[in-house]
């Protein structure tokens, strides 16, 4: 298996040509328009390819450096294996063909003649709850190595606050032979994409960047505004950069985490939280958010570590951020309880039921499973003894969480003793109910995890209801 941490080889290579750091952003902006400027970006993942095609896109000479040589080959072909990113397969093709983006598995050169270094390698937790930075380390391990002088390396894979300065800087620094501020700069600008809307996203979200010193965080500011056409945000240093890609994340985890925890107490008190939160959005300084099976993706479930250990190794405990992440890691299970309630109520179990799930992307209309809530449902009923029957548009004909995905949403359905709304993708969110009834058994639960139905139409239909958070009708 291809592993970030073979991108750190012994392989040298050095360009002793003045970088951008010892110019001006005047200077910078004209290289840009003049299609002299360079920049490698070091991982060809969701963020990582979106970001060398709008940079090549924006005027600059790309080099994309991925230890994978199938997207390497893919992307050299013009090719673009994230279709469900609007406007990104063109973009990628476009570019190749004009010569201004290309990719590698060896990193050396391209990092070597580049005035800017973008890593966008993953940044995982394991199994432990624990950021896994193996990533980010080799690859400013294999950039350290090949840095030219007055380069400048941006950080915009998904890092704690300080893990820069105190982990990053110093690779550079002993790799290169050369010194911070002085000879390269270092910035973070972490990504701040919504996956399903990349590209748009790069192009009008803007962006924080923080530096070691000023006047890198102007030229980096520059290259964003210029490239992108995006507002850029100065923060102080790369810590505050970070910290504010972790808050804006965090805040979103820890008010679903919320909704989540009303909509069980509603549940118990017979009230639907919906209805609730709803009409509280009437008023001007309420902000909805909304319940249902969880979070999942690269961000929500795991930014909150990079914090809660930041915060420990400073001797501050982040309680509720904690907790959060509690509540919404629980609520697959919660998932699987209404589940098993609403066979109950058609005279059925989980064991020898076929239960059929709809959607196991973790978000709608993006083909990504990373540490989707699915999962976990999935899990648990087959555990449980049920026979899973699995149908997302997304994924037909592939094989996910061990279970074969269906071609058609009549094929997952017939005969189905229990459906579960696993994902909102617009197919479901218009789903016919009285079609569906006729494909299921004629006693069947139907639970929705996204709350994308309509319970009394569900009830009329004959299905046993449950939603996350709805009263059962």
């Amino acid at each position: 298996m291809e592993r970030w941490s073979e991108l750190a080889r012994p392989k040298t290579v050095v360009n002793h040509q003045a970088g951008v750091l010892t110019g001006s952003v005047l200077e910078l902006k004209r290289r840009l328009r003049s299609g002299d400027l360079r920049v490698a970006v070091v991982g060809l993942g969701r963020i990582g390819l979106p970001t060398a095609a709008v940079f090549a896109e924006g005027g600059a000479r790309v080099v994309g450096v991925d230890i994978r040589k199938r997207v390497v080959e893919e992307t050299n072909a013009g090719k673009c294996a994230f279709l469900d990113e609007p406007g990104l397969s063109e973009l990628v093709r476009r570019n190749v063909e004009s010569g201004r983006l290309r990719a590698t598995v060896e990193p050396a050169e391209a990092i070597a003649s580049s005035d800017f270094v973008i890593i966008c390698v993953p940044t995982p937790i394991d199994q432990m709850k624990s950021p896994d930075y193996s990533a980010v380390i080799a690859a400013a391990q294999t950039t350290g190595t090949s840095l030219r002088r007055g380069g400048i390396v941006i950080v915009e894979s998904t890092i704690g606050p300080g893990i820069a300065e105190e982990v990053i800087l110093p690779i550079l620094e002993e790799k290169s032979g050369m010194k911070a501020g002085t000879d390269f700069g270092l910035a973070s600008c972490p990504e701040r994409s919504d996956p399903g809307n990349i590209v748009a996203n790069m192009r009008s979200v803007p962006r924080i960047v923080g530096s070691t010193d000023p006047k890198c965080t102007e030229l980096v500011a520059a290259l964003y505004e210029s490239a992108l056409g995006v507002t850029v945000i100065k923060a102080s240093n790369p810590k505050t950069a970070n910290a504010i890609k972790l808050t804006e994340n965090l805040y979103r985890d820890v008010n679903i985490a919320l909704a989540n925890e009303f909509a069980l107490l509603f549940e118990e008190l017979g009230i639907d939280a919906l209805e609730v939160i709803k009409a509280c959005a009437t008023k001007y300084n309420f902000m909805p958010h909304y319940p249902g099976i969880g979070v999942g993706g690269p961000c929500l479930p795991s930014n909150s570590y990079y914090l809660i250990v930041e915060g420990l190794k400073a001797g501050n405990i982040p309680y509720m951020i904690r907790m959060a992440r509690e509540i919404n890691d629980r609520m697959p299970d919660h998932v699987v309880e209404l589940a098993s309630e609403a066979l109950n109520d058609v005279g059925k179990t989980v064991r020898g039921s076929k239960v059929a799930v709809l959607g196991v992307s973790y978000k709608p209309g993006v083909k990504d499973i990373q540490l989707s809530p699915v999962e976990r449902v999935v899990s648990r009923l087959a555990t449980m003894g049920a026979s899973i029957s699995l149908y997302d548009p997304m994924f037909k004909g592939d094989r996910v969480f061990g279970f074969p995905v269906r071609r058609s949403l009549e094929e997952a359905s017939k005969g189905a003793d229990c459906v579960v709304i696993g994902t909102a993708h617009k197919e479901f969110e218009t789903l016919d109910l009285r079609r569906l009834a006729k494909l299921t058994s004629k006693k069947v639960a139907f639970v929705d995890a996204r709350n994308v139905a309509d319970p009394k139409e569900a009830a009329r239909l004959g299905f046993a209801y449950r939603g996350v958070g709805r009263k059962f009708v």
